[in-house]
Formats: C-alpha cells, structure tokens, sequence
C-alpha cells in the first residue's frame, strides 16, 4: 500500500525516519543536507515500517524519585512526544510520594524579624570606702566665718585640727547643700610657708581640704559633688583669705564677701 504523505520535514527529526525507510539515495542526501524547512511527497511501505517496531523512547531527564506522567504517549492530545529528541514541548513530571515526603514544609507565614538585644555586661559596683571620720579637737584653736554661700574656715599654723563650732559649721553647710543637688561643692585650701619652698605650703592645704571634705561626706554629702584644691601660699585670687585659710562654697558662688563672724 502506497501513501503520499505531504508534510513539512526538518533535517534533525527526519535522519532517525530515513535510516528505516528505503528511499533513493538522491533524495536522503537532498533532505538532509538542507538546513531549512522543505515540502517532499515521501513513498512509505507499510510493510516496511511495521519492520522496524516500535520506534524507541528516550525518558527526559527528571529529578530523583520523579517520573513521566503515564498519560503520555507517542502523540497526545496537547502535542508531540517530550522524550523524543528535537521536541520543544516540557515534560510533565509528576514526583513520587516519598519525594514529596522529603521536601521541607512551608511555612504558612513568613518568619518574624529577630530582635537584636545588647550584651549583658555584669559590671561589679565597688563603692568608694569613706574616708576616716574627723573627730572634734576642742583644744584647737580655730573658727569658723560665714560666707555669701559658702563658710571660711580658719585654723592654726600648720595644723588641721577642727573644734567642735568649726565641725558643726560644716555639717549645717552639708545639710543646706543636701536641698540644692544640682549643685557641687567647692573646697580651696591655703596652706603657709616659703616662698622659695612652695610644697610644704600644699601639703598642709591638701591635709586641711581633704579633713573639711570627710566632714562633709559623713554628714551626708556624696563624693562626687566635693571638689579639692590645695593652693598653698595664697596669691592674688585668694579673695582676702589668708594663709590659714579653707573656704567652702557652693558652685557659682565666689568666696570674697564676708560677713560678721560668728560668736565663739
């Protein structure tokens, strides 16, 4: 049986069809030597073909545990086979359910932002010791002068020692400054000696600066608003304070005004 089949033939599709068919060579070699789309009237024996078998199928490649769906045969219904070669269709794959099993779930929402904390930094608080508590010498001969916010202490020469009215001026200034604590503390210590020998001057002011400020601290005052400034031999700026001197202000204040000293 003769068929004349009109049909359009490229040089890829066409090698596998002509090695099964006895055509004349002439029109083997002039088909596929030709790389563009060409019209033939091709004889074909039915016997020849059902010679053959079935032709052969190539599986696409596909994923691990995957497989072509089974409704696919040599030509269906959407198209031309997927496994035979120069075919441009997809193939279907269709995974198994041990594949599906091995996927990770989804998520029905995405995952919420971290949140980022700082570090936990265990900073061991050691608080400054108190320093040791002046006792009251009544033997030593000094005073205490009241001040335009602040008071004046005066003492002996080349002593630190503080009677019990020069203690109690200080503690009246502690609490006085306990209702003011924006405000800090403001020591300057004189101290007499030489000239031409400036330390000596400074020790005996920072001894007396350092004994006016453990009053202050053990009458309530914290350290940390107290400042200290041992001058030694008074200059210019001393404000009219004298060598054996301590004044004890409150910030923004400038001990220069004095007022009538107490009664001893």
């Amino acid at each position: 049986m003769q068929h004349m089949i009109p049909f359009p033939i490229r040089r890829p599709a066409i090698r596998p069809i002509l090695r099964g068919l006895a055509l004349p060579g002439l029109i083997a070699c002039a088909l596929a030597g030709t790389g563009t789309d060409a019209r033939a009237q091709v004889t074909t024996s039915q016997s020849a073909l059902d010679a053959l078998g079935a032709p052969p199928k190539h599986p696409a490649m596909l994923p691990s545990g995957a497989s072509l769906s089974a409704s696919q045969g040599d030509t269906d219904a959407t198209g031309p086979r997927t496994d035979i070669p120069g075919s441009h269709a997809p193939a279907t794959a269709i995974a198994s359910p041990a594949a599906l099993a091995a996927l990770p779930p989804v998520a029905a929402q995405p995952p919420a932002n971290p949140v980022l904390r700082p570090p936990e930094l265990h900073v061991p608080e050691h608080p400054f010791p108190p320093p040791p508590e002046v006792r009251a010498d009544p033997q030593a001969r000094g005073r205490a002068e009241r001040l335009t916010g602040g008071t004046r202490l005066h003492f002996t020469t080349q002593s630190a020692d503080m009677n019990p009215r020069m203690i109690a001026a200080l503690q009246t200034f502690a609490t006085v400054m306990q209702k003011l604590p924006d405000q800090h503390v403001s020591i300057v210590a004189y101290g007499e000696g030489r000239p031409d020998d400036p330390s000596t001057p400074r020790r005996v002011a920072l001894s007396r600066g350092l004994a006016v400020r453990s009053v202050l601290i053990h009458a309530g005052l914290a350290s940390t608003r107290i400042y200290v400034r041992a001058v030694g031999l008074p200059g210019e700026n001393a404000q009219g304070a004298g060598a054996d001197c301590v004044d004890v202000t409150r910030s923004g204040v400038v001990a220069s005004t004095s007022s009538t000293p107490p009664p001893r």
